[in-house]
């Protein structure tokens, strides 16, 4: 557990929000439809209706491709939403908490660059050396959850290199999760929904944009695949029933609304 018992619960004020400085100036989020939801949704139904267990005696591997690895993937996560919220990390060292009270705050991968993202989805880009009293305590728990991701938790992908891209592209923020209990579903705000199995430590990580899956397996090996090559070679059985499970957390998802942190359910 991670330990956080010096401080202090947050305590924010309706309607607080960070105010602007001089590493950045605070503006509307713009959200794309659903964050790809729909498109994710479509994909996973065209792909099962293929029954691509049957194909994949021989085939799986044509429906491979290296090329679609995702370009983030959450690489480590801690869960202490009975006080304060969700921290994790993203498989490029940056470290954003949501917090039990729907506000963001994201710490860039060169340790200085802040994002804070407040429940009316505005942006606040600060630094860590200079940012409003207001954030102090956020900013505080932001440093223990990256401190305690980096002493105790394993990278998920560790020995993978991301897919390159472009430099100018937005860092995506975790816009919702939620546990059951089998898995921990994650759904970023670029589309990506990653969920991790807790029984065997697989994990599943889709992206509507590529049109891709990434399986990692028990041997902590990734696996990419194009969504359409499965519909036409097929995969492995272990995968369709991760895919299956997936396409009823995405319907969940859809349901839940745009900033909502953790939906409590039982699966």
């Amino acid at each position: 557990m991670i330990d956080l018992s010096n401080v202090n619960p947050i305590d924010v004020p309706a309607g607080d929000k960070p105010g602007k400085s001089e590493d950045g100036v605070a503006r509307e989020m713009g959200e794309c439809n659903d964050f790809y939801l729909t498109d994710l949704l479509q994909q996973l139904n065209s792909v099962i209706a293929a029954r691509p267990a049957d194909k994949a005696v021989i085939r799986q591997e044509e429906a491979e491709d290296p090329a679609c690895i995702p370009i983030f993937w959450v690489s480590k996560w801690v869960d202490y939403s009975d006080k304060y919220g969700l921290g994790y990390q993203l498989c490029d060292n940056s470290v954003g908490v949501l917090f039990n009270d729907s506000t963001r705050l994201i710490m860039y991968n060169d340790g200085e660059s802040l994002q804070y993202i407040d429940r009316d989805m505005t942006e606040s880009y600060l630094n860590f050396r200079s940012y409003p009293p207001s954030l102090s305590k956020k900013a505080t728990l932001l440093k223990y959850f990256r401190n305690y991701m980096s002493e105790h938790l394993l990278k998920a992908g560790a020995n993978i290199t991301p897919r390159e891209g472009d430099e100018l592209a937005r860092l995506p923020f975790l816009r919702i999760w939620f546990r059951t209990r089998s898995a921990i579903v994650l759904h970023l705000s670029n589309g990506t929904v990653q969920i991790n199995f807790f029984q065997d430590h697989t994990k599943i990580i889709l992206c509507p944009l590529m049109n891709a899956v990434t399986y990692i397996d028990e041997k902590r090996e990734f696996h990419t695949f194009k969504l359409s090559m499965i519909e036409e070679y097929g995969c492995c059985k272990e995968l369709v029933s991760r895919l299956r499970y997936a396409r009823t957390m995405v319907e969940r998802l859809l349901t839940t609304k745009a900033v909502a942190t953790q939906v409590k359910h039982t699966a």
